[in-house]
């Protein structure tokens, strides 16, 4: 094989600190799955040669780049481990495919002593480990260490020298005016001691330990480094926000202590201008499940008090009081009585369109139920929405704040699942599912409600009502104060939602006549605009019952 004159063949000794994770009875190990916390080698000698095949055997451990442990941030390394193919345990000649998958794994402590002063830090490239045996018996350490020694062989790879550019001397340029390009095979002798000065420069290193001097990055150490800077300020802006700042201060600081340069300006503003693109591409682009966690808000309070008579017309008036917290921390108070003449009439109401409605589908059943239902209450609600309307004018919402003003209050109603029939025959009829398990739990329930949802009124009246009853609610609120909305429904997932037609950050959504209506979440509180379970996020399963995009 022809001589690499760039590359120099090394065999020693050595000495080194490992665990495993493999649970394996002393002293057979797999070593090829034991990770060194620390390699000392000793007794190094320059040969001619090796073929780091031939000397991977069972008994040793082989790694194509050993990269040592420098410092906090480059004290790991990916280790590419592809999937083999290996026999069977008990049935040799059935082959099976061994997956073996990259890891992140931490660099060992590599301590090549040269002299009393210097000592190696170099990347090391096809690193065999041979004739590995297990020092003190065997001994476990505390942690699960075990000390070991064999036979090291390696390869340190040079870095050719530049092109260096040479002129004649100012009388001669006449006569020869171009620059000849000299290259020149490195110089390293065979003496191990100045293994050191392979790719290092020595010239200063006199006063200071090469150990002690500070880590210089190349360019391509610096371009991986702005790299990995713009991935984590990218992720910054796209999951935690607050961490941008923090992380631009520690990035900043590292560069200015470690490796300040004159790169360090262009590395500034590198950061710079990932910063600008990064914040721009986060409040520009609008991806459609950007927002899937929801927002934890304060608990509120509901108050309801005594049922009394008016003194003006002998009504009987139900008050009720709401206090509850949006998402950008404005607390509300809501007050309102409802009359129970009221109730009955929208429960007379609701019982007569119940039973007149013709329908071919449940679809088309709800959409004319929900209609009848939100055009005859609109006037009893007017004196309710217009406290809405007061308090969005008062903090300056706009109307993306006040739709989730309106989502907030619902969301804060405690859940009661309304159904068509008494609870007993609910759960035969279901059968599994759902309304089961909700019953077993001895959870509260509003039964023998025909079509299973309640009118507006009858919902602020009694406040009980689960999913469609809810989203009804909120899109008569929303229809009233001018902000697009819609009912969703799905017989797949035995739900209901509802719709708001407005541009917000990002999630899920249908298009509506062509205005994107984003999804909410009305049973449970900290679902934003566009948030629903993950597991009803199928378009095709949903239909709308009920829009107003006007």
């Amino acid at each position: 094989m022809m001589a690499n004159a760039f590359v120099k063949y090394y065999k020693a000794d050595f000495k080194g600190i490992f665990f495993t994770k493999e649970k394996t009875h002393l002293p057979f190990y797999n070593f090829n799955h034991i990770h060194w916390e620390q390699l000392q080698i000793e007794n190094i000698e320059l040969i001619d040669y090796y073929d780091s095949w031939e000397h991977r055997t069972s008994n040793s451990w082989y790694r194509k780049v050993l990269k040592p442990n420098k410092n906090f941030l480059l004290s790991r390394q990916i280790i590419w481990n592809w999937p083999s193919i290996k026999p069977a345990k008990d049935f040799p000649w059935i082959k099976a495919i061994n997956w073996q998958f990259p890891s992140f794994q931490k660099r060992p402590h590599i301590i090549i002593p040269l002299n009393d002063q210097y000592q190696l830090q170099e990347t090391l490239i096809e690193v065999v480990l041979k004739k590995i045996e297990l020092l003190d018996a065997g001994k476990e350490w505390f942690g699960g260490f075990r000390e070991a020694k064999g036979i090291i062989y390696f390869q340190i790879h040079l870095d050719p020298p530049k092109a260096k550019k040479v002129t004649e001397n100012k009388t001669e340029q006449n006569n020869q005016p171009q620059p000849q390009i000299v290259t020149s095979e490195p110089k390293v002798t065979n003496d191990v001691t100045n293994i050191w000065s392979i790719n290092q420069d020595l010239k200063d290193s006199d006063s200071i330990s090469p150990t002690q001097k500070p880590f210089q990055m190349t360019n391509k150490g610096n371009r991986r480094w702005r790299w990995f800077m713009l991935l984590w300020l990218l992720l910054c802006l796209w999951k935690a926000p607050a961490l941008l700042i923090p992380s631009l201060l520690i990035f900043g600081g590292i560069a200015f202590f470690r490796y300040f340069r004159k790169a360090c300006l262009g590395l500034f503003l590198s950061l710079f201008v990932f910063g600008i693109i990064g914040y721009f591409l986060f409040n520009r682009i609008n991806l459609k499940n950007q927002r899937q966690e929801t927002v934890k808000t304060e608990d509120g309070k509901i108050k309801i008090h005594p049922p009394k008579p008016n003194k003006d017309d002998k009504e009987i008036l139900s008050e009720k009081e709401i206090s509850w917290w949006d998402f950008i921390q404005n607390k509300y108070n809501l007050a309102y009585s409802t009359s129970a003449t009221g109730y009955f009439e929208s429960e007379r109401d609701h019982e007569d369109k119940y039973n007149t409605i013709q329908a071919s589908n449940s679809l088309n059943f709800f959409r004319q139920l929900y209609a009848f239902m939100q055009q005859n209450d609109s006037r009893k609600l007017d004196p309710i929405i217009s406290k809405f309307q007061t308090k969005a004018r008062e903090k300056g919402l706009n109307a993306v704040q006040t739709a989730e003003m309106v989502c907030t209050f619902v969301q804060e109603i405690p859940y009661f699942l309304v159904h068509d029939l008494d609870c007993k025959q609910a759960v035969q009829q279901a059968g599994s599912g759902f309304m089961v398990q909700y019953h077993m739990e001895n959870k509260p329930c509003l039964p023998n409600i025909l079509g299973g949802v309640q009118t507006p009124y009858e919902f602020l009246h009694n406040l009980k009502g689960d999913c469609d009853t809810r989203s009804l609610l909120a899109y008569s609120i929303l229809k009233k104060m001018g902000i697009p909305a819609s009912i969703w429904i799905s017989e797949t997932y035995g739900h209901s939602v509802l719709g708001v037609g407005l541009p917000v950050a990002g999630g899920f959504y249908k298009n509506v006549n062509g205005i994107k209506h984003y999804a909410v979440e009305l049973t449970a509180k900290g679902f934003r605009l566009g948030m629903i379970s993950p597991e009803q996020q199928i378009e095709s399963n949903w239909d709308i019952a009920l829009f107003n995009n006007q």
